[in-house]
């Protein structure tokens, strides 16, 4: 048996699409703003002294004229949202949301500072608090696209797949050019398993935007799982996308390696691609892994495929499968006492290891 996914691959859900844009976006340019000879009192003007820093006057040029700008126009929410795109560029997360919930108590009908305080809110995990804020954005503003697609990525996490496409498709009467809400309907469409509609709306994402590597890589999924070679051209061009991609290269070994039997050469391409993910991540276990499988299970060569069942192990020294299948080198090459050693491991390791207790039958009955 084989991994069929990287141990490194990240746990695909929302967070790939919920990060942050508006507030990456850290400081625009500054209008001059005219001193005011006076300034009348607000509710949050009182709270101003308290979010100063004590580096005023020190280091911290910006924050000190952004100070001063709220100093001097105390009823304008922009400037408390420029401090809190500020503060959050700063990783002062808690300042930041100070700043935007000042920012809303100036005026509570701005829908882009909702946008920006839910996307704070996502950050600190405080998803209830985002998804509250998110509807608000829309609600204030039904044409804002990045707050339609938020939410609808909010709404696909928690399986409102109608809701979110209502959402998606909403976004694109606003713009037919958004890569990222093709992309988000061709997730709905594979978790309810329409393959057709899925691989659509990926390959509409690729059109608008050639270079979407996660568009790649799920169309490449969609083929391999069909088994169509067409799996192979994905990959390839998201590897090109990201050359550091272990997840693309991963996948491409895996379909490689699966359909061998086409072309013999195919298992020699799958492990240069295991040879460059452990080039991108020497600790990558599945890699080294999966080299001793294509070594044990295709080209018979024991000696090598112990070697990289060895790596694996000394990178998991708990690996239960790699001891099994270092096993079942050992006993190819017709060294008893190091294959039954091994499936003894595995068996300590995973004491309901049905595989490895048939192997070790098998060794000590000869």
């Amino acid at each position: 048996m084989f991994l069929k996914s990287p141990v490194s691959v990240l746990g695909f859900f929302i967070l790939h699409s919920l990060i942050p844009v508006t507030m990456k976006h850290l400081l625009f340019p500054f209008l001059v703003i005219a001193t005011l000879s006076a300034c009348e009192e607000t509710p949050v003007a009182s709270n101003i002294e308290n979010n100063q820093s004590a580096t005023i006057g020190q280091a911290d040029t910006m924050l000190a004229f952004l100070n001063d700008q709220i100093i001097q126009s105390p009823s304008d929410p922009d400037v408390f949202l420029e401090r809190g795109r500020y503060h959050w560029s700063k990783g002062n997360d808690f300042n930041a949301l100070n700043d935007l919930d000042a920012a809303l108590t100036v005026d509570s009908t701005r829908a882009d500072i909702y946008l920006e305080r839910a996307e704070l809110y996502y950050k600190s995990k405080n998803f209830e608090a985002a998804l509250d804020d998110y509807k608000k954005c829309v609600d204030l503003d039904a044409t804002n696209t990045l707050g339609l697609i938020r939410l609808a990525t909010m709404n696909i996490h928690f399986r409102n797949y109608e809701k979110a496409i209502q959402q998606l498709n909403q976004s694109l009467q606003q713009d037919d050019k958004l890569s990222e809400a093709y992309y988000l309907k061709g997730r709905i469409y594979k978790e309810i398993g329409d393959t057709s509609l899925s691989a659509s709306s990926y390959q509409t994402a690729i059109e608008v935007d050639p270079n979407y590597y996660e568009s790649y890589v799920e169309v490449a999924l969609l083929y391999a799982k069909a088994k169509s070679d067409l799996a192979i051209e994905y990959n390839t061009t998201a590897i090109e996308i990201r050359p550091k991609s272990i997840e693309a290269r991963y996948n491409l070994a895996i379909y490689l390696q699966e359909t061998g039997f086409k072309d013999y050469t195919r298992y020699e391409k799958a492990l240069h691609q295991y040879t460059k993910i452990l080039e991108i991540d020497p600790n990558n276990a599945s890699a080294s892994f999966n080299t001793g499988f294509v070594y044990l299970e295709y080209l018979q060569d024991y000696d090598a495929g112990i070697k990289a069942f060895t790596d694996a192990i000394s990178l998991l020294p708990n690996y239960t499968q790699a001891y099994y299948n270092r096993g079942l080198c050992y006993e190819s090459l017709g060294n008893k006492n190091e294959a039954l050693m091994n499936y003894n491991t595995a068996l300590t390791i995973t004491p309901t290891f049905t595989s490895a207790a048939i192997a070790k039958g098998r060794v000590l009955s000869e």
